[in-house]
């Protein structure tokens, strides 16, 4: 962990305004989710434009592109499970912006880990959202505000650089 804060400390700007963003989105719409089953554009469409202005600035053009394949490699999995109706736009625009700081950090094959490491924190969460209900009697939940595993899985990732399995 000390290897990872003296890492962020001599960031540059930008990538700690990336990062910085992405932390913040991340809070956010994980706790409007658990509370309120949606993630807010309020919180996801100005992430995007940050971190999208963080890639810029830091590699131009072509760090731009390499993020905006990260977003591609986070988000179209989720799109597609979207287009069935089992997860919403705001998680596809929270794990775009996953992506794209995921992207400009370490390439998108780094998003690659973030994608891996937010579905085993959902089937995770899931497991247990199933467990809990049946220990209380209830019925199994219908849904699962995945906010807040697009908030893990991503907080893992960017801490150890490894998949969560």
């Amino acid at each position: 962990m000390d290897g990872l804060l003296s890492e962020f400390t001599a960031a540059p700007v930008q990538a700690k305004i990336a990062v910085a963003d992405l932390a913040l989105a991340l809070t956010i719409s994980a706790v409007t989710d658990l509370r309120e089953r949606r993630i807010p554009n309020a919180v996801t469409y100005p992430a995007l434009a940050v971190a999208a202005a963080s890639a810029i600035s830091l590699g131009g053009l072509p760090l731009l592109l390499e993020s905006a394949v990260g977003a591609l490699v986070c988000a179209t999995p989720l799109t597609l499970a979207m287009w069935r109706g089992w997860m919403g736009a705001g998680d596809v625009k929270l794990m775009a912006v996953a992506g794209l700081v995921s992207g400009t950090a370490a390439g998108w094959s780094f998003s690659l880990i973030v994608l891996l490491d937010v579905a085993v924190a959902g089937g995770a969460q899931a497991l247990l959202w199933l467990l809990a209900a049946k220990a209380r009697r209830r019925d199994r939940p219908k849904a699962v505000p995945y906010g807040l595993a697009i908030a893990v899985g991503t907080t893992w990732a960017f801490l150890t650089g490894a998949p969560l399995f």
